[in-house]
């Protein structure tokens, strides 16, 4: 029973990253003088907690089944299949989500030979890429100059090498800087977090990198290094980076933003999640924290399904937007946001209570894990059962 408060955590977590994602695909836009507040909380933080939950869930599933869900081989499958999806949802026309199950389905798997590290080395290699790898990436957008890549998509897949090219390093989440997050994901999952000083000095941590990478960008601005850019003032803490619509440069080393993978911008994101990481860890220590935040826990069990979805029904909304003559039919609002918060977390509910692990995270381990589907239906006792399968739902 020590394990299920970890599991519950990560859970929660995961659900957190889902209302997040889904939230600045259909919040309000940034349209006035200054952002919405839920966009400067949720944006371009809520995928890198999603990212880093994977590595978190890497490391729970290795560790407790290394020759079947954990293994490379399964992983291998799945994160093959996260790729085609992820390609297929961004094939769809006016799709306007950037899909993310096509990095994760990579990163996952690059995360394969770094798995049985220390907890120390994992999270001190994670921060030491989360610097390199964003000042590498900057070197090679002003050596190479603007590269234009849009939506990751079924037509990329030929030649390999262009869609490899677009994945890890001029994609919307350039694998080659986000691995950082899975990284530091890995070595969250070796620790105990249902130990109160782990889940303290993972919360105390976050909040650390978090302050200080925006009093670095706040002191950049201060100092006028991105004077040139349209939005002035502290909103450039929030900002999209100006690359590929503009030349990058040297100075957006100090930038912070929204997904513009700079070092500042890592490093917050890491922070942020793992600030909500030991939020979630401390709140699931109470039966009555795991009672109240049941819903999160259950869209958190099944988000490969609930994003699908998510993906989905937003590529309608804005395929009507986009038809209709009414103006007034446009995607961007609390309430679009709010009804799929509550469609979505009914259903998990519901689902999780009658029929336990999410369908498509059911069809992703019947291919990758054929082989063990019918015995584990047939002979696995429900309380393990349920105690594995949220840790590979997780994964999933």
């Amino acid at each position: 029973m020590a394990r299920a408060p970890r599991v519950d955590a990560v859970d929660v977590a995961r659900g957190v990253a889902l209302l997040g994602m889904m939230f600045v695909h259909l919040g309000p836009r940034w349209t006035e003088q200054n952002p919405p507040v839920g966009q400067m909380i949720a944006g371009g933080r809520a995928a890198p907690l999603f990212a880093l939950l994977a590595g978190v869930a890497l490391s729970l599933v290795h560790r407790r089944d290394p020759r079947g869900t954990g293994s490379v081989t399964a992983t291998c499958i799945r994160g093959a299949v996260l790729i085609v999806l992820g390609l297929v949802l961004g094939s769809l026309n006016g799709m306007p989500v950037y899909v993310i199950l096509a990095f994760y389905g990579l990163l996952i798997v690059m995360a394969l030979p770094f798995r049985r590290l220390p907890a120390r080395t994992l999270i001190a290699l994670g921060l030491v890429w989360a610097v390199v790898a964003p000042v590498l990436l900057l070197w090679l957008q002003i050596e190479h100059g603007p590269v234009v890549s849009d939506q990751a998509e079924l037509s990329d897949a030929w030649p390999p090498w262009n869609l490899l090219a677009e994945l890890v390093v001029w994609g919307e989440y350039p694998a080659g800087v986000w691995f950082a997050y899975v990284l530091v994901g890995l070595g969250i999952g070796r620790l105990d977090l249902g130990d109160l000083r782990s889940s303290l000095r993972v919360l105390a941590g976050g909040a650390l990198l978090l302050a200080g990478s925006l009093a670095i960008g706040a002191a950049a601005i201060a100092r006028g290094v991105f004077d040139d850019l349209a939005v002035q003032g502290w909103r450039q803490l929030f900002v999209l980076s100006p690359y590929p619509y503009a030349p990058a440069s040297w100075p957006e080393l100090w930038l912070v933003g929204e997904h513009t993978s700079r070092p500042l911008n890592v490093l917050g994101a890491i922070g942020s999640a793992l600030v909500v990481i030991g939020l979630c860890a401390l709140a699931t220590r109470a039966p009555w924290g795991r009672t109240v935040l049941s819903p999160l826990r259950a869209a958190g069990a099944m988000t490969l399904t609930l994003y699908t979805v998510h993906v989905l029904w937003t590529w309608r909304l804005a395929v009507h937007a986009a038809d209709s003559v009414d103006p007034a039919a446009q995607i961007g609002s609390y309430g679009d946001w709010l009804l799929q918060v509550v469609v979505l977390g009914t259903f998990a509910v519901m689902w999780r209570r009658w029929v336990g692990r999410g369908p498509l995270e059911s069809a992703l381990r019947l291919i990758s894990l054929p082989q063990t589907w019918q015995w584990e239906r047939k002979n696995a006792p429900d309380e393990v059962r349920g105690v594995s399968a949220t840790a590979e739902r997780s994964e999933d």
